[in-house]
């Protein structure tokens, strides 16, 4: 670095570039500077005030340099002196650096294309099964919520594939080519969690990591996060999140600087939030900006007509995967469509997998059900002019004739199932004549 004065007279320079120009600082503070060294333009950008930023320079030597050159002005705009700086002693140097920055904008992309094959949406609206008009139609309202800029709260009870539509979403927006990130806020201990959302610097706390670690927030830059389950969220992590919404930043746990990340939120619960507000337990702030596009998902007996579809997907999906051959009897089919599926989806799911298991012949069977599955049965239409002791009895026969059936004649096993004592029962099968359906156990 060099400082001459308006005349271009050397005021001051530094060791480094005195030794680059191999002369004692003594030989060259006071004299001309372009006596120093001849073919500087520092002479030129005093008499123009315009400055010449990572220019070329060959000095007398034939060595090439980058180098800046500042005039320097007084508080009347005057130029007053230059600041010389040079930048890189050689072009070798600066080829180098090239060759580094290269060579680290590769490893960068690597880096990037990683992280978009570990978090990437799994689903698109095309596995997202059902043709009744109420999927079909909160199929055609997701989809014009992917193509917003806004976030997403999907609501839906447990079981009904939050996580799944929130996938749909992500592929189907103009963010698909970047991440997906996903966590579940109601799973991880409340004192893990904001490390996980934000990351953590080296030597945080005890236990963190060398180098510290990314956040999810950082992981899902440029892409998506999904949270989760985001009514289980504590309030105290409910207001920084909040601030990341509102400031499009964040801060690692034991960081000083803040850092500007670009995600689209897609949260999701099955609680009710509106009334969680309510009782404040959820903060109203960030429930509206939470709440920006709603996506309410049916439980799956508001569309019953789709689980037949929706088994007979499960059947294949898991007969082709164990390369098996099973099947479902029509009774037993009949029987999972007329159950309201309180788990919904996730356990219509989880019973066909297990029954395909467990079942040891080809064909999985109404008795191979579990009995409160079985024993709901469809409604019987009554006559109208059946009498109410009457219809009773009906119920209550057909009840117990199941019970029989699934316990294998057993009258110990029935007694069981129904729920009531065996003496009971004794008495209802005689007064109902089923001596020939019920074993002497």
């Amino acid at each position: 670095m060099v400082i001459t004065d308006a005349e271009g007279y050397v005021l001051m320079l530094n060791d480094r570039y005195s030794q680059f120009l191999k002369l004692d600082k003594s030989q060259v503070i006071g004299r001309k500077v372009d006596d120093v060294v001849p073919n500087t333009r520092i002479p030129i950008v005093l008499a123009t005030g315009k400055p010449e930023i990572s220019k070329q320079h060959v000095y007398g030597n034939g060595l090439k340099s980058i180098v800046h050159r500042i005039p320097l002005f007084n508080e009347e705009g005057k130029v007053e002196g230059c600041l010389g700086i040079v930048v890189f002693d050689s072009m070798e140097d600066l080829k180098q650096l090239a060759q580094v920055n290269q060579v680290l904008h590769h490893k960068l992309s690597e880096y990037q294309n990683e992280i978009r094959s570990i978090f990437k949406a799994k689903y698109s609206f095309d596995q997202i099964m059902g043709q009744s008009a109420i999927i079909k139609r909160t199929k055609e309202l997701a989809k014009r919520l992917a193509h917003s800029k806004a976030n997403i709260l999907i609501i839906g009870e447990s079981g009904s594939g939050k996580e799944l539509w929130a996938h749909a979403i992500h592929q189907e927006s103009d963010r698909a080519d970047n991440a997906f990130v996903s966590i579940n806020c109601g799973a991880i201990p409340e004192n893990l969690l904001e490390s996980e959302l934000f990351g953590y610097e080296e030597g945080a706390f005890t236990g963190a990591k060398k180098g510290g670690k990314l956040g999810k927030f950082q992981l899902a830059n440029g892409g998506t996060l999904f949270l989760d389950e985001i009514g289980d969220m504590p309030l105290m992590m409910q207001v920084k999140i909040l601030r990341v919404l509102q400031e499009r930043e964040v801060e690692r746990v034991g960081g000083r600087e803040a850092e500007k990340v670009d995600v689209r939120i897609i949260a999701a619960t099955h609680r009710n939030l509106e009334q969680m507000v309510k009782d404040g337990t959820f903060r109203e702030d960030l429930y509206y900006r939470l709440n920006v596009l709603a996506l309410q998902l049916p439980a799956l007996r508001e569309h019953a007509e789709d689980i037949l579809l929706l088994i007979q997907h499960f059947v294949t999906e898991y007969c082709n995967h164990a390369e098996i051959v099973k099947r479902f009897a029509p009774e037993a089919i009949e029987a999972l469509c007329n159950y309201s599926w309180p788990g919904n989806i996730r356990e219509l799911s989880a019973l066909v997998e297990r029954l395909l298991v467990s079942v040891d012949s080809e064909e999985v069977s109404v008795k191979d059900l579990p009995a409160n599955i079985y024993l709901i049965g469809k409604p019987k239409h009554q006559d109208s002019t059946c009498t109410l002791d009457r219809a009773l009895e009906e119920v209550e026969l057909d009840l117990i004739k199941k019970a029989l059936f699934i316990a294998h004649h057993s009258k110990t096993e029935a007694a069981r199932i129904l729920g009531i004592p065996r003496t009971r029962l004794y008495r209802k099968i005689e007064q109902y004549g089923l001596e020939n359906l019920a074993s002497k156990k």
